[in-house]
């Protein structure tokens, strides 16, 4: 019986907390166009785009991301969906300050 609680238990757990480095729009800024010239490097139609400066949103949850960016200048035919990729990867990865 113990056995089972402990089991239920378990996959009734809450997923550990992330802890997101905290960054100024500039250090983000700067993080997403590294993750960019690593996929320019890659593929050859992304040489070109830029990283846009991040500002501030509402977040709906206390784990949600604290900001956003407005497009990517820049950003070849065909290539939203991988850029909408590295954003998403960036905002799990930093909240913004200051």
């Amino acid at each position: 019986m113990s056995t089972m609680f402990v089991q239920n238990a378990t996959a009734f757990a809450a997923p550990p907390a992330t802890i997101r480095k905290r960054a100024t729009a500039d250090e983000i800024q700067a993080g997403l166009q590294k993750r960019i010239d690593c996929l320019a490097a890659r593929d050859e139609k992304f040489r070109g785009c830029t990283a846009p400066r991040p500002r501030p949103s509402r977040a709906r949850t206390d784990s949600a991301p604290n900001w956003t960016v407005d497009g990517f200048p820049g950003l070849p035919s065909g290539g939203f969906g991988r850029m909408v990729e590295l954003l998403d990867q960036a905002r799990r990865e930093y909240e913004l300050i200051g």
